[in-house]
């Protein structure tokens, strides 16, 4: 019984943590910026994140395992060490997925896509369900060549898939993962199997990378293909539409700040919209920090007052939410600013493992959001639906009302 209610205790501390995370981080970058508790160290200043983050050869990704269970046999470069295959691979994938596309090809498509959606919404939207999940599922479609066999389905099959690689163990999450895993896997089968037979017709990511195929170039076999549409799938769709809501949520919680973004929105003024996305994402961040493992002892901050070494074998969290907020380097952290530089933003990582679609995010959730901040009259529906409603750590369903 004693034990029992200990572990109550333990679970109640973490729980209150886990919904405190700010305040928490706030006294750790204080107190104990660097905590090593057994085999798990936190880091929660700005430059230790970034030195655990840059330092990929000692701190190393931790997907091989699950991402070979999504592809059934076959890593993806999200999981891989420096290799040189994930040279190869990321290489390959920056040739088919190109910067160039942004302006002329990506922007267009996100904002036709978005406008028609809220031109039919009749003055209320389900914004998760019926625009964040929607464009970038459409998006998928169009760019990459594969729209899925059901948008609701396969943005779902993305979501449960990201959250299966990326959070905490859930033997649930892993058995409707693994399932959505399977029938992507047999789509995407179908679809570069037709393609195949019917060449020329587009311009996509799938085509392009079939063109790398017929030049005989190592790494576009139909399997590599498949892995690699996979991997780009998942990281997709569900993170544009959890930071569009989490960009749009925040705003209506500031009627300081609402005005000025929508006039922006108006005014077409994208510069400016993606900066309140990335301070927006400073207040409500995606996810709290990545996730390493360290590879061999090392000492973080090496030389400093905080020099803290990490054992071989810890689960190191980089605690990004923290490092952004660290004022140590980012001055008046507290402050919704927009004037800061870039560099003081990790939402899309650091080091070698940046997120490969950052360049697309950038372009696409301010654009999902400005659809929205166009809209007159903009606020809250009433009661419950008027808050954002999660199924795990994904939003679902978030009505807003306007004057049409």
């Amino acid at each position: 019984m004693a034990a029992d209610s200990q572990n109550s205790i333990v679970d109640r501390i973490k729980a209150w943590a886990l919904d405190h995370l700010d305040p928490v981080f706030r006294v750790l970058r204080w107190v104990k910026p660097i905590l090593v508790l057994n085999d798990f160290a936190l880091v929660t200043r700005f430059d230790h994140v970034q030195e655990v983050l840059a330092r990929d050869d000692i701190f190393q990704v931790t997907y091989r395992e699950k991402m070979e269970r999504v592809t059934a046999g076959e890593n993806f470069f999200l999981g891989m060490q420096n290799t040189p295959r994930y040279t190869r691979d990321v290489s390959n994938m920056r040739l088919a997925v190109r910067r160039d596309d942004l302006e002329g090809r990506i922007a267009p498509f996100v904002d036709d896509c978005a406008s028609q959606i809220m031109a039919v919404s009749q003055g209320r939207i389900d914004v998760p369900w019926q625009l964040t999940r929607l464009v970038p599922t459409r998006l998928v479609g169009d760019y990459f060549g594969v729209p899925g066999w059901n948008e609701a389905e396969f943005a779902d099959a993305a979501t449960s898939m990201f959250q299966y690689l990326f959070y905490p163990d859930d033997p649930q999450v892993e058995e409707t993962a693994l399932a959505a895993a399977a029938k992507t896997r047999s789509y995407l089968d179908e679809v570069i199997a037709e393609r195949k037979q019917n060449r020329g017709q587009h311009d996509d990511v799938l085509e392009r990378c079939l063109k790398m195929q017929d030049s005989g170039l190592p790494g576009m076999t139909d399997l590599d293909i498949r892995n690699n549409l996979i991997g780009l799938i998942i990281g997709a769709i569900p993170t544009t539409s959890k930071c569009a809501v989490l960009m749009l949520d925040y705003l209506l919680s500031r009627p300081d700040l609402l005005p000025d973004a929508q006039a922006a929105a108006r005014a077409d003024n994208d510069a400016l919209l993606t900066q309140y996305l990335l301070e927006s994402l400073r207040f409500r961040a995606f996810a709290p920090g990545i996730g390493r493992l360290a590879a061999e002892d090392y000492v973080v901050g090496k030389g400093s007052l905080r020099a803290t070494k990490i054992p071989k074998g810890a689960h190191v969290l980089a605690a990004t939410q923290s490092a952004m907020m660290d004022g140590c380097k980012i001055k008046s952290p507290g402050q919704f600013r927009l004037d800061r530089p870039d560099y003081q933003y990790m939402h899309f990582g650091y080091g070698l493992h940046t997120c490969f679609g950052q360049y697309i995010n950038r372009v696409q959730i301010p654009r999902i959001a400005k659809a929205v901040l166009k809209r007159k009259g903009l606020r809250r529906a009433v009661g419950d639906a008027g808050q954002v409603q999660s199924d795990g750590p994904f939003p679902v369903h978030w009505m807003v009302e306007f004057d049409e």
